[in-house]
């Protein structure tokens, strides 16, 4: 059966380990938009550190769908997007559908994050 190539659920924090190309859906939380670039900084500080890791996402394709509110700063997004391979430092996002996370209560998310992830682990085990 042919059809879209389903987005793997991660943390932001986790952009980082994964392979270019590779597509993920994420939450962030925006903390700037460039309007130039159509591209927007988002951060998800989880777990604390001192040096939260920060994503740029592109949404040049998505820009028609995306809703004012959600682009403003400390609003929280979902993202569905591929990992690209750029030669500048930091995590980029080319940006599918973008759409408002509302009032997420980020213990919770977290909790289900993770608990995925055991999840898909078990089976991997299996």
């Amino acid at each position: 059966m042919n059809g879209p190539v389903a987005s793997t659920l991660v943390l932001l924090e986790e952009l980082d380990k994964c392979e270019p190309g590779k597509k993920v859906r994420f939450l962030g939380c925006v903390d700037e938009y460039v309007v130039k670039k159509a591209t927007l900084r988002l951060k998800h500080t989880y777990p604390v550190t001192d040096t939260p890791k920060i994503a740029q996402v592109n949404i040049e394709h998505v820009l028609e769908s995306v809703k004012r509110h959600e682009i403003d700063v400390g609003s929280w997004i979902n993202v569905i997007g591929y990992v690209e391979l750029r030669n500048r430092k930091g995590i980029h996002v080319q940006a599918v559908a973008v759409w408002g996370a509302g009032d997420v209560n980020l213990e919770v998310y977290h909790r289900a994050v993770e608990g995925r992830k055991e999840a898909a682990r078990m089976g991997e085990e299996k």
